[in-house]
């Protein structure tokens, strides 16, 4: 029996972190099944934000960053979309880019709590990084700050995959 496998990652507006993980993710399960160590399609990735606004494009330096760093092209047709009833319950796995956005969602959506991590929990640990469990949002920085998030975002993936592809 085929199972599909829903994963959201989520962050503030769905322009930048989770929109970055996305496409990193979806990426890295490319490559993945290129190799023959999963199937693609029993996969469904996606992302959303708590206070995004429907239909806006995501930012011009993270899609740059997914062209130029990750060869991810078409990044740009993404549209922001907010967080709702139904992306949470078809969701097997969210997976926020802070604990603030965890602790949102889970105040919005208590039967979604079991469902819900940061992305850095899932890659070091309840106490994330360096006590950190937030990825830090390059909204307003530069080429540097996007290429720094875009890396803090792999490298976290990388860490959970096994964990992201088991939940």
């Amino acid at each position: 029996m085929f199972i599909l496998k829903r994963i959201l990652f989520v962050c503030t507006s769905n322009t930048c972190r989770s929109f970055l993980a996305e496409y990193i993710f979806r990426d890295m399960l490319e490559k993945a099944d290129e190799e023959g160590k999963l199937n693609r399609k029993d996969y469904k990735v996606s992302s959303a934000g708590l206070f995004a606004l429907d239909e806006d494009e995501p930012g011009a330096l993270a899609v740059k960053v997914l062209e130029k760093v990750y060869g991810i092209e078409d990044s740009d047709k993404h549209r922001a979309r907010l967080v709702d009833d139904d992306l949470v319950a078809d969701s097997d796995l969210i997976i926020t880019m802070t604990d603030a956005h965890q602790q949102a969602l889970e105040e919005a959506y208590p039967e979604a709590a079991d469902k819900t991590f940061p992305l850095k929990e899932l890659a070091y640990g309840e106490d994330g990084l360096d006590g950190s469990l937030d990825i830090e949002d390059p909204y307003r920085g530069d080429d540097e700050d996007y290429e720094r998030c875009a890396a803090e975002i792999e490298k976290a993936l990388k860490l959970a995959a096994d964990k992201i592809i088991s939940k």
